[in-house]
């Protein structure tokens, strides 16, 4: 893990320290393309924007000022969270909560703190064990009064008694269930479903209604470029990395002024130490629509930075 570092002012210096060591009252400065290191309360922005899609699945960038707007802290505008990114702007803030207290702290403590209760599957099988352990046991005592009102010796009777309830245990059930419920995981997983605890092939067989969040489970909170328009005309993108389906000429006066503004015109800018990664798989800093242009023009025109 990369440790992360915030710039913080004490004693009216600046300080470059590790997230971890700032404490309650510290003043720091963050700006476009830093993380935020703490739940910070702002005093001073200009243009700053933050993008709180980890935390509220708003994929639009927040606007955040010094002006104190609802009583609700996510919705108010004066204050900044932890994990979330700087996307515009630059602003000076006091932190107000560190580590587990803050709120992303306490959203992976009630995710990490749940209990995970019995599966449908477990209880139905403790039933029937429970069931089958009864009759066993009825059944031996049953058997070991009757051999024993038959005249046999008390040995013999609690040996009867003893096989009878042996008898009873259902030594291929743990092997069935289990091959039973890996069968089903590898058919899901022919259809790209990864199934890590094999209880819970039975669970999602029985479930009707999945409650999840968009961003970060079903989406990524990344746009990509489907059409362009220039020359009068709507022109399907291409996002191929070979640029095998390029359906425009690249030196037409539009699409030279497209894109020019669409990289000048634009905030973005890409992660260092991103050498050999491919261009859509990259790290961007910014606006997820100005990532999506620069993303675009970098696979039209390589490298826009020269």
């Amino acid at each position: 893990m990369v440790p992360q570092f915030a710039t913080v002012i004490r004693e009216g210096e600046k300080l470059t320290l590790r997230a971890e060591d700032l404490v309650l009252g510290d003043v720091v400065e963050v700006k476009f393309g830093d993380r935020i290191p703490a739940d910070i309360r702002i005093i001073e922005s200009r243009g700053f924007k933050v993008d709180n899609s980890s935390l509220t699945g708003e994929s639009e960038p927040q606007s955040r000022g010094a002006e104190f707007t609802n009583e609700n802290l996510l919705e108010t505008k004066n204050l900044a969270f932890f994990s979330t990114n700087a996307v515009e702007g630059t602003a000076k803030g006091v932190v107000i909560s560190c580590a587990d207290n803050t709120v992303m702290g306490r959203i992976a403590g009630l995710a990490s703190g749940l209990e995970t209760g019995e599966t449908p599957i477990a209880k139905e099988i403790h039933h029937f064990i429970h069931l089958i352990t009864g009759v066993a046991v009825f059944l031996g005592v049953t058997f070991f009064v009757i051999a024993f009102i038959l005249g046999y010796h008390w040995l013999d009777a609690v040996i009867f008694l003893i096989g009878i309830i042996v008898a009873n245990v259902p030594e291929g059930l743990l092997a069935t269930v289990t091959v039973c419920l890996t069968l089903t995981a590898k058919r899901m997983a022919s259809k790209n479903c990864l199934v890590k605890n094999l209880e819970a092939v039975e669970t999602l067989g029985s479930t009707s209604t999945i409650c999840s969040d968009k961003t970060g489970t079903l989406t990524q909170n990344r746009m990509t470029v489907a059409h362009m328009w220039f020359d009068n005309q709507i022109i399907e993108a291409d996002t191929t990395e070979d640029q095998s389906g390029v359906q425009y000429d690249r030196t037409s006066p539009g699409f030279k002024a497209l894109a020019r503004i669409a990289t000048l015109c634009n905030r973005a800018e890409f992660k260092g130490g991103q050498e050999g990664v491919p261009i859509l798989k990259k790290e961007v800093s910014g606006d997820a629509s100005e990532a999506a242009l620069l993303k675009c023009m970098e696979l039209a025109l390589g490298d826009v930075l020269s």
